[in-house]
């Protein structure tokens, strides 16, 4: 047998290994007793008395009440009972909701504390874990389905118990009638027991098979509704791409369900077989032998036998589906487990040493490559930044520029070299304590569904003097006029996705909030990942000058494919494939008459160009 198979096949026996289950399940099940034992204590009792009050208002009512009857008792000799009986039932009614709504109360503290645990990890684990389809599928499965896997285990377990009070309890009443009658409601058991593990195995497998097609059926749900892909879906062809690749994730799924559905159909009719042809009518075709032909069995026994059996068959049955049920919620689990202990490469460490006020930075033999790759994105960069100076990283895209800025703040860390702080490798440093230095505008920066000022501040709950804070980041930016123009001011919300009255920014406004952020933060070192993108040349250079004033005794690094930002700068790197090509002052390297300068003029005449023909219009 290949080595691959063979590896298939233990995977699927070790998903049915009972200890793991167990084991897993009781995981699962921490979340609810760490954040809200009393839940899973109130569901269990409230289960218990549930079985009970099941047991007497059906089965033992009827066969008290029926057979009393039968041997001449009167009504009001059994009215006690049967008051009784009713009463409990009333109280189980109302126990029961009230037990539902504090549940429910408590099950938003279970899924908030479960939420946290993802979201700490999430924020935890390291840039490149988002970029690995198979460690984001982990984080898909356990971010979706970690509340879900808990709760099912409570209901399984609440189930069990469940069943076994209501068949222990109908078992004993069906065992005093005729013993005969146990062994036929105990078929639907084997049958789970036979065929319960390829059924789960079949669902698990559907699943896993399904979700790569769904995550893709889900993006392009998105890409219909999402503001970011509005006008490219309504002024292209781009639409028909999209439809397209529903149209592979919807066959996908049809394979899929075909691959399986007659297993799932096979599954379906064994369970109806045995529980509805088998047990069923065989109970109906005995107990009415018994009652009348053989005459040995009361009408009340003969009633709870033909209405309990197939609901005892079922609760039996039930144990091994929940059996399985608890297998399969294992499997989900074990995706859940696998994020939340994965181990970050780029770990927080509460005992390494904080990082120093920064007095230069140098970056030795640097070189990095993707996962999958196929060549360096960056190889042995070296070079030295001083306190206080500003350093213009630029080159045509692709050439590494924004790979170094993630390497800087350690959102990777290198394959071979290192970058020192003050002489001291930053792997030895606090990783919060390292990257608190640093305030960064990202090339792909974010605005959130949160007011302009918390935006601004990146954090919630402000008092007045951060908004203060915020508004003479935004002045500084260039862009408190318009935020002051808007209903409320820094607390207006951004888009309009929960407020009708949130803002709408244009590409320009929004990037200089997201330039705000660095006057908000006051860090030690800036960096600016294509920062005036989306800025006009003039906006440009009032943004640099603002920015360069700002921080006359910071450490500013900006990158850029635009030159002209760069003449401002002590010093500039050109990078090339991953390398540095040529480094120097603006004026240094026009006078060297390389890349760097053909790059310049080649900009400038461009830039002449479109004025020159601006003008003429």
């Amino acid at each position: 047998m290949p080595k691959k198979e063979k590896k298939e096949k233990k995977e699927k026996k070790k998903r049915f290994d009972l200890k793991a289950t167990v084991k897993n399940n009781a995981y699962a099940l921490s979340f609810i007793t760490r954040s809200a034992p009393s839940v899973l204590v109130v569901t269990l009792a409230v289960t218990l008395m549930s079985a009970v009050n099941s047991f007497l208002s059906s089965a033992y009512l009827y066969n008290y009440a029926l057979n009393s009857l039968q041997r001449g008792a009167k009504v009001r000799e059994i009215l006690p009972m049967l008051l009784f009986i009713f009463l409990f039932s009333v109280a189980m009614q109302v126990i029961q909701k009230l037990a539902d709504l504090y549940c429910d109360l408590k099950n938003q503290k279970i899924t908030a504390y479960i939420n946290d645990m993802m979201y700490k990890k999430a924020v935890e684990v390291e840039l490149g874990c988002f970029e690995d389809p198979k460690f984001y599928d982990s984080f898909v499965v356990a971010s979706s389905y970690a509340a879900n896997c808990a709760f099912n285990v409570m209901g399984s377990l609440s189930r069990f118990l469940y069943v076994i009070a209501n068949v222990a309890a109908v078992g004993t009443l069906v065992l005093t009638i005729d013993p005969i009658f146990i062994p036929l409601s105990c078929v639907p058991l084997v049958a789970t027991l036979l065929f319960g593990k390829k059924r789960n195995n079949a669902y698990y497998e559907a699943y896993m098979e399904k979700r790569r097609a769904t995550r893709k059926k889900d993006y392009v749900r998105r890409t219909f509704y999402l503001s970011d892909f509005s006008k490219e879906m309504r002024l292209t062809r781009m639409y028909k791409v999209m439809y397209g690749k529903m149209k592979e994730s919807v066959d996908e799924l049809k394979i899929t369900s075909k691959k399986y559905g007659r297993k799932f159909m096979l599954f379906r009719f064994l369970y109806y077989f045995v529980n509805y042809q088998v047990v069923y009518f065989g109970s109906v075709i005995l107990a009415a032998f018994k009652t009348i032909v053989k005459k040995t069995m009361l009408i009340g026994d003969c009633f709870v036998v033909i209405n309990s059996l197939t609901t005892v068959a079922e609760d039996i049955d039930s144990v091994g589906k929940l059996t399985m049920d608890l297998s399969q919620n294992s499997m989900y689990v074990e995706e859940i487990k696998k994020f939340l202990e994965y181990e970050p490469k780029i770990p927080e460490d509460e005992n390494a040493p904080l990082a120093p006020a920064p007095l230069e930075l140098e970056l030795k033999e640097l070189t990095f490559r993707y996962p999958n790759a196929a060549s360096d994105t960056l190889a042995k960069v070296s070079f030295r930044i001083k306190k206080g100076e500003k350093i213009a990283i630029v080159g045509h895209n692709g050439a590494g520029k924004s790979t170094l800025a993630k390497l800087l703040q350690r959102f990777y860390d290198p394959d071979s070299g290192e970058i020192l702080l003050n002489g001291e490798n930053i792997k030895t440093l606090r990783l919060s304590s390292y990257r608190r230095l640093f305030g960064t505008v990202f090339q792909d920066y974010g605005l959130f569904s949160a007011t302009v000022a918390e935006n601004v501040m990146l954090r919630g709950n402000l008092t007045d003097g951060e908004k203060e804070i915020a508004r003479e980041a935004l002045r500084k930016s260039d862009i408190l006029d318009k935020v002051n123009s808007l209903p409320k001011g820094i607390d207006t919300p951004v888009t309009r996705e929960f407020h009708e009255d949130g803002a709408v920014f244009s590409g320009g406004e929004a990037q200089k909030i997201a330039i705000a952020r660095i006057y908000a933060m006051n860090p030690e070192i800036v960096i600016m990942d294509e920062p005036t993108s989306a800025l006009d040349p003039i906006a440009e250079y009032k943004m640099y000058e603002n920015m360069f004033e700002a921080c006359k005794d910071k450490t500013v690094i900006f990158i850029s494919h635009r030159l002209s930002s760069a003449t401002m700068a002590d010093r500039i790197y050109l990078f090339e494939e991953g390398k540095i090509c040529e480094e120097g002052s603006h004026s240094q390297l026009l006078a060297l008459g390389g890349k760097y300068s053909e790059m310049w003029h080649k900009q400038a005449d461009s830039y002449l160009d479109t004025k020159e023909v601006g003008e003429d219009d």
